[in-house]
């Protein structure tokens, strides 16, 4: 890598980032962190395969498909009663849509009239 871009400020950065990330000198801390290591190893996990891992999300999991359920629920019955309120509408007050088919089958051969009929609908 070239230091070729680097400038007088990014000197100072870097110097500060090479303290903080180098490894510590002293022996004693990485005699520590094996010994820690080693202790957990020896100790064991009751979390240590991966179910232990699902059984630790199985709790906001089943939160989270609750709540889709709700909403898959409530936008069900929003479009049911859309669909209701269409229907009862186009029942009590037909519109000239209701006529359009026909008017369209005439355009149109009479093999066609009840394929533009349903897909109309």
């Amino acid at each position: 890598m070239t230091h070729d871009r680097w400038t007088t400020g990014d000197s100072e950065l870097t110097g500060a980032l090479r303290a903080l990330y180098a490894a510590p000198a002293d022996e004693r801390y990485w005699d520590a962190l094996e010994a820690r290591i080693l202790a957990h190893v020896a100790r064991g996990d009751e979390h240590a395969g991966w179910y232990g891992e699902l059984a630790d999300m199985m709790r906001p999991g089943l939160i989270a498909a609750a709540g889709l359920i709700l909403a898959a629920s409530l936008a069900m019955v929003h479009s049911r009663q859309a669909d209701a309120r269409s229907a009862y509408a186009t029942v009590i007050s037909p519109s000239a849509a209701a006529l359009e088919p026909a008017s369209r089958a005439s355009a149109v051969g009479d093999g066609d009239a009840a394929i533009h009929f349903i897909l109309s609908h």
